[in-house]
């Protein structure tokens, strides 16, 4: 993959002959003239002039006084790499992007002249079609990190979240380490490997100091040697994850790391990218997918749920259920083949009714369905927003320290899946009135069912629920969650009875039976 500086160094240098290309067509378009006819007027072929036109070719100085000529325009007119009209707005919209300038089409498959010659194409049309997206990203408020990570979590679900690479590499790792599986490398040890092998010095800090900084889980402070400060308000599993994020980014050769994490921002898709592989390769180092393989197996042969065996889970291999529920989104897929799940993250404010979705991987993009962006209200009876509210109650008891693990059976009334929710809610320790709520969901199928034996455990509540209380058909006596009300169900049956009366006028019309 192309670093940024190469990428952008790429398409300056494209540019030009992109650009002239665009403006070939253009002028040509304007005087009305076919291939054919302008081969005719220059003495160039045709096939030559469609080359340059889609950005294959840059003509020389003499080839593009012929072509000016035949066209009755400056010199200057072709050469210039201003524009004006609308190809002054793609130019501005498009070139200019920082999403072109650091977005690798080649992730997925496409080269960047394949971008080009599609925009080449119709220059006119890829200029509405930019200003479309850009009013379309405006009015989601959808900011371009936004869209970053968006293109993220579409190179995973096409990957489906598995990275054999990554997963060799962390496990390579251990090996040079000598770390066996049990007991996980100590925060002890993690230390002394940062400072050996990659000059990192990392020690335990107090922030409060620094108000601002409280919320920061780490800050990495390069240098020689480089500092890693960790929150001391952190349990030690968390210390653990940033040590090994750290590893992570060393040896996949990541200079341009994160100096805070929450991230503050990305300044672009490489960064975005170096971020989650450091990431994976952090997850893979905590927990080996084959011993994990061995710990889902037995989990789900199981003939019964049992939400203690999970806790049991976090606590052998001394991470968060974050850590842990996003590990299986990628074992599952990687080594049992479940492809069609999800993984959700909510965060809830305490005494607020809003619940926020602030992360989600879905595969494929219609298991759950999603109103985040409408700023809906999820359902209620979905298990990660209803074990939100339990864990309300929870804290108002003066319980501050429970986590809870829940499973459920959710059938989505207007798609008809059934998908399994594994739920694990907690208290955040950096933003001491925030509850979280980590939520894996695996689509209930044959093959599930045959993997899975707890399915059917009576324990596990089967609960019939929708997407957001405004789509939900639901009366007020059928559904005692309802939070506001239905009123997206109730524009669209408007809707519907209007169309539905459009037609039938149309029919007693054509039928003379229309009564005036």
């Amino acid at each position: 993959m192309l670093n940024k500086k190469e990428q952008t160094s790429a398409v300056g240098k494209l540019n030009l002959q992109y650009i002239i290309g665009m403006k070939l067509r253009n002028f040509r378009q304007e005087k009305g003239l076919g291939l054919k006819q302008l081969s005719s007027l220059t003495g160039l072929s045709a096939s030559y002039i469609n080359e340059i036109e889609k950005g294959k070719k840059y003509p020389k100085a003499e080839k593009i006084m012929l072509l000016a000529e035949g066209l009755g325009v400056n010199y200057d007119d072709l050469v210039s790499i201003s524009m004006t009209g609308r190809l002054g707005q793609m130019s501005k919209l498009f070139f200019s992007s920082s999403v072109l300038g650091s977005f690798p089409f080649q992730l997925f498959g496409i080269t960047f002249e394949n971008v080009m010659e599609l925009f080449t194409a119709s220059p006119k049309k890829a200029a509405a079609l930019i200003t479309t997206l850009m009013e379309i990203s405006r009015a989601y408020d959808m900011n371009v990190e936004q869209f970053f990570l968006a293109s993220l979590r579409a190179y995973q679900e096409m990957h489906n979240n598995y990275f054999e690479d990554v997963e060799e590499l962390a496990e390579q790792f251990a090996r040079e380490q000598k770390w066996i599986r049990f007991p996980p490398p100590t925060p002890e040890e993690l230390i002394e490997t940062l400072h050996q092998l990659h000059s990192v010095e990392a020690r335990v800090a107090d922030f409060s100091e620094y108000p601002e900084l409280t919320g920061q889980r780490f800050i990495f402070l390069p240098g020689k040697p480089s500092q890693l400060l960790l929150n001391d308000q952190l349990a030690p599993s968390q210390h653990v994850y940033s040590m090994a994020l750290q590893i992570g980014y060393s040896e996949l050769k990541i200079h341009n790391r994160l100096r805070t994490s929450p991230r503050k921002n990305f300044d672009s898709f490489d960064q975005v990218m170096d971020n989650f592989r450091a990431s994976y390769f952090a997850g893979a180092l905590m927990i080996n997918r084959f011993q994990a393989k061995e710990e889902v197996q037995e989990l789900f042969q199981s003939e019964t749920w049992n939400g203690d065996s999970i806790l049991e889970l976090l606590n052998r291999h001394s991470v968060t259920p974050e850590t842990f529920l996003h590990r299986l989104s990628q074992i599952l897929p990687g080594i049992f083949k479940i492809t069609e799940l999800h993984y959700l993250r909510f965060e809830h404010l305490v005494g607020r009714n809003e619940i926020q979705l602030t992360k989600e991987l879905n595969m494929p993009r219609t298991l759950v369905p999603s109103g985040v962006r409408l700023k809906e209200h999820y359902c209620r009876r979905w298990l990660p927003v209803s074990l939100l509210q339990v864990l309300e109650g929870k804290r108002q008891n003066g319980d501050f320290k429970k986590i809870l693990i829940r499973a459920q059976r959710a059938k989505f009334m207007e798609s008809g899946d059934e998908v399994l929710f594994i739920s694990i809610a907690h208290s955040l320790r950096l933003r001491t009135k925030m509850n979280r709520c980590v939520s894996l969901g695996l689509r209930v199928d044959n093959a599930l069912k045959r993997k899975v034996k707890f399915l059917n455990d009576p324990q596990i509540p089967v609960i019939e629920v929708n997407q957001t209380c405004e789509r939900c058909p639901l009366e007020n006596s059928q559904c005692s969650e309802r939070t506001v009300p239905p009123s997206v169900y109730i524009r669209e049956k408007q809707e519907e009875l209007l169309n539905k009366r459009l037609k039938q006028l149309v029919t007693d019309y054509r039928g003379k039976n229309l009564k005036i």
